[in-house]
This record gives C-alpha cells, structure tokens and sequence, in this order.
C-alpha cells in the first residue's frame, strides 16, 4: 500500500511538473518574450509596457505565487529527473534520445541563466526600491549595460537558445504526458510545430538582443514621482 501511494505521488509530482512547465512558466516566457520585442519597434512603447506591469497592484504577490513558487517547483524536480535518468543518446542514436538529453541539459542551463537574470535585475530593483514608474528605467540602463560588451550578449544568447528550446521540445512531451497526440504521424508533426514555436520564440529574443545591442537608448521616467 505504501509502495502504491508513493507511486501514486510520484506521478502526480510529475503531472504538476509537466503542467507548470506551460502554465504559467511557459505561458509567461512567451509573454516576456513578446513584451521585449517590443524594443525593436522602439523604445517608448516598451518602456510603457514595463510600466503598465509595475504599476499592477499586488505585483510582488503576483510575482511569489505565480512566477517564483512554481519556477523553484519546475526547477526541483526537473533537477531530480535529471538526476534519476539513463542517458543512452550515444548508445540508442535515436533523435528522441537526444531531445530527452538536450531537454534535460537545457533545463539546467535556463535556471543558471534565471538566477543571473533575475540578479541583476529584479533582486536590484527590489533592494533600491525603483517601484512603478522608476522602474522603467532602471531596467532598460540595465540592459543597455549588459548588451555593451560580448560577455553580456553571450549568457544572453545561451540563456535565450536554452529557453526557447526546452519550452518549445517541452511541449511536445507535454502533449505526449497528458495524451494529446496519439500515434507516429501525429507526434512527428506535433515535434515540427513545437519545433517552429521555438524558432519564432527564439528569433524575437535575439532580435531584442540585437536591438539592444545596436541602439542602447537610455530613458526619463514617464511620470514623476518614486525615488
């Protein structure tokens, strides 16, 4: 009985795993992802979409219970997969052999990258207090710094490549988890589509890279006002 409850937790421990993997880390990765390309078009409308986001009321509590709490589950278990799994790629050259070890390899390097990101800017943010309309500010010279030197531009990179890809081959194994996709045809189509998602993801973050990178503009606060 006991043997069957732990099994029973570990599969549900899995279901969550694969569940939060779109919603909401997915789904906010898209967003973010979507929001900083705004900066190619230029930098007025995105600096007021960073201040639409900090001007939401509740924002920290927002931030804990939707992003931080099921990033820090994702992550945990995702290092416990990799730490039970049997990696055979060289063994079994089969492509799903190697997606399964890249997706695990990627996985790890997208929280490496997190912790990095998130230091060196919302950890900051939050310590010298620049709330709404600061805000903007703030992260966009944050950026514009980061961008100016090839070190910068590749942690960037690497960090963009790994996200996209573990999200777009994650939803392949999402769909297959949750049995969406049943039968070869369709997996193998469903791999494709997956695989263009994370190429378009992958595209408008190095087009935000690229456009930082080029034209690092740096802002005034839209309204008066906080520090």
């Amino acid at each position: 009985m006991g043997a069957i409850q732990r099994d029973q937790a570990h599969f549900l421990l899995l279901k969550i795993h694969s569940l939060t993997g779109l919603i909401p880390i997915g789904l906010f990765l898209v967003f973010h992802l979507a929001i900083n390309s705004l900066r190619t078009v230029g930098v007025f409308p995105y600096q007021l979409s960073i201040d639409v986001i900090n001007n939401l009321p509740f924002l920290i509590w927002i931030e804990i219970f939707v992003l931080y709490i099921p990033i820090l589950f994702h992550s945990v278990m995702g290092f416990y997969l990799t730490s039970i799994a049997k990696y055979n790629p060289m063994r079994y050259r089969y492509p799903r052999n190697w997606l399964y070890t890249l997706q695990r390899l990627s996985g790890g390097i997208v929280f490496v990258f997190l912790v990095y990101h998130m230091g060196t800017t919302v950890a900051p943010k939050l310590w010298f207090g620049y709330h709404e309309f600061q805000a903007a500010p703030f992260l966009i010279g944050v950026m514009n710094e980061e961008f100016q030197g090839w070190t910068g531009r590749i942690i960037y990179l690497i960090g963009i490549v790994a996200a996209t890809f573990h999200f777009g081959n994650g939803l392949w194994g999402f769909c297959i988890s949750w049995g969406l996709i049943v039968g070869p045809k369709a997996q193998r189509n469903a791999g494709i589509a997956f695989m263009l998602v994370g190429l378009v993801l992958t595209i408008m973050g190095l087009a935000t890279v690229l456009e930082f990178s080029l034209n690092p503009v740096p802002v005034a606060p839209t309204k008066a006002g906080g520090l």
